[in-house]
């Protein structure tokens, strides 16, 4: 209904990012919350890697090149490193089944961080590759996956421009600051019943 193409999808990538990054902000202590957020995030990344593809395979169709899925899949590791992470978490969640097959020896993990000055105790998300080099914040590989998705979508022709806050993110922004409310985009039309 409103996932229409691949920069629709890249809008439902930053709705999951920013229910994350909520959630982690407004209710530190709640690990279920934090956990399924974070799933969702790693599936629309997973979904907006699909759509991407999809579109790009066409248009490479469409201009009488060959076709190769692999080299996109690779162009995407190179572009989203963050991705492999989403990939395996979200297939992992899909089959009830631990999947390594991009983030090999990959773990993550729910940690409790006790506060200091700048930050709340906190439940925080964590996750580290196969080489135990430092863990890293979800929150901030979230922001990362965002951002490299619009980059990439631009280096692949399937979207321009700056990166942009979605409608719902435009209006969260009004709520808080004012001009709200403001009247429903001119594409929405009412539902009527008999």
């Amino acid at each position: 209904m409103l996932i229409t193409d691949v920069v629709t999808m890249w809008e439902k990538l930053y709705w999951d990012v920013e229910q994350y990054q909520d959630i982690q902000r407004s209710h530190p202590h709640e690990r279920q919350p934090l956990a399924f957020a974070a799933i969702n995030v790693c599936i629309a990344a997973w979904s907006l890697e699909q759509w991407a593809r999809t579109a790009w395979l066409s248009n490479i169709r469409n201009d009488s090149r060959k076709a190769d899925g692999n080299l996109f899949n690779d162009f995407v590791r190179q572009h989203v490193p963050e991705q492999a992470i989403c990939a395996d978490i979200a297939n992992t969640s899909k089959h009830a089944a631990y999947r390594d097959e991009n983030w090999q020896g990959g773990e993550a993990s729910l940690e409790w961080e006790d506060g200091d000055e700048d930050m709340p105790p906190t439940f925080v998300l964590r996750h580290v590759g196969s080489a135990g080099a430092a863990k890293v914040s979800a929150y901030e590989t979230f922001d990362k996956v965002r951002d490299h998705w619009w980059s990439l979508l631009i280096a692949v022709g399937l979207a321009a421009g700056p990166m942009y806050p979605p409608e719902f993110m435009q209006n969260k922004l009004r709520r808080i600051f004012g001009d709200w409310p403001v009247e429903p985009p001119s594409d929405i039309h009412p539902v009527t019943s008999k």
